[in-house]
């Protein structure tokens, strides 16, 4: 029996189909494809301004050019730095494609090639690891395979047939996943005796203290300590908020005072901004159409097979399960990882 018929004799028996069955549907589902073309906006923005801000202070050279020696990750000794000039090329080609990215033109080629670059810088040193790039590593894995150059874009303005209004849900769910993973193990990673201590946020914060206008209050613990639980909180209980019509705006403006504030008091570079972008997709899909007053221009819609559906779906799962496991590798390594750093 083939799968529709098989879906029409469950329904007419008044069966519930499988929770995998009702997860397919659901990520198939067609939705607005405004949001999640925003995403990819703000997404080559941001990294655009990543990329200047590089050659601005001169990383690439004190990053890969002065040091007479690198760490490679294990296995991959293979990828080393090019010699002048042409890690300056291959790094400019990261604001190239994210400018690609953000204008959607070539929307495929541009993501999947800044994917590429970007992560070849990723890989150079472990000693130059950072969490916000690995994270912009993981929203540009699953922007490579969003089809998120249908609107907004100059693809879509310069070939009408690529144009769409809507599109799967599952892109636009994978990303929240996604994002919900890094907000609330944001907050699990701090239920520490040092952290809800007040430390290291009040060193941090009272180093600051002569810099901001709000400084004198920064040498009290209260402040330093609701702080920190605050910080916990937010993520911990605020991150499944956004998931929660009735509750999502007011989270989303807290987050943004919280990014802000992070922007104001330390040097984090993208993350605030990046973060912010992020979160937009919370929202209702078609939320530029309802702020902005655009017009819906309905196209029809049509979705993938229901094989392509099963390979979507089968991929999202393995992907989110090893985000959702790799957090808790410090629990197979010795040691106090919050001093140790082991697994970093």
């Amino acid at each position: 029996m083939s799968e529709a018929a098989l879906s029409g004799t469950m329904a007419a028996q008044g069966a519930v189909p499988p929770w995998h069955e009702r997860l397919r549907r659901y990520l198939s589902e067609p939705v607005s494809i405004q949001s999640l073309a925003v995403t990819r906006i703000l997404f080559g923005a941001i990294l655009l301004w990543d990329c200047y801000r590089y050659f601005k202070y001169d990383r690439i050279y004190r990053y890969y050019v002065e040091p007479t020696w690198n760490f490679p990750y294990f296995g991959l000794d293979f990828i080393q730095p090019l010699p002048e000039p042409w890690i300056y090329i291959a790094w400019s080609f990261t604001g190239v494609f994210a400018f690609l990215v953000m204008i959607g033109l070539w929307y495929r080629v541009a993501i999947i090639g800044f994917t590429l670059v970007f992560g070849y810088f990723f890989l150079l040193d472990k000693t130059q690891y950072l969490n916000h790039n690995y994270l912009v590593l993981l929203y540009a894995i699953l922007l490579c395979l969003a089809p998120a150059g249908g609107a907004l874009s100059v693809d879509a303005w310069r070939r009408p047939e690529t144009r769409a209004a809507f599109i799967p849900r599952w892109p636009v769910a994978a990303i929240r996943l996604q994002t919900e993973i890094i907000l609330i193990y944001a907050g699990v990673v701090k239920i520490t005796d040092d952290w809800l201590r007040g430390e290291p946020l009040r060193m941090w914060l009272q180093n600051r203290a002569d810099d901001v206008l709000i400084g004198p209050l920064l040498m009290y613990d209260p402040v330093i300590l609701a702080g920190a639980w605050g910080t916990v909180a937010l993520h911990i209980l605020g991150a499944p908020l956004l998931l929660w019509k009735r509750t999502r705006l007011a989270v989303f403006l807290v987050y943004c005072a919280f990014h802000m504030a992070n922007s104001v008091f330390f040097n984090i570079g993208i993350f605030p901004w990046f973060m912010m972008g992020a979160t937009t997709l919370f929202f209702s899909p078609d939320w530029p159409r309802k702020l902005f007053r655009w017009d819906r221009k309905v196209l029809d819609y049509q979705p993938a097979s229901a094989q392509m559906q099963k390979i979507v779906l089968y991929s999202l799962a393995v992907f989110c399960s090893l985000q959702l496991l790799l957090p808790f590798r410090h629990l197979v390594i010795p040691g106090n990882v919050h001093w140790t750093e082991g697994g970093h």
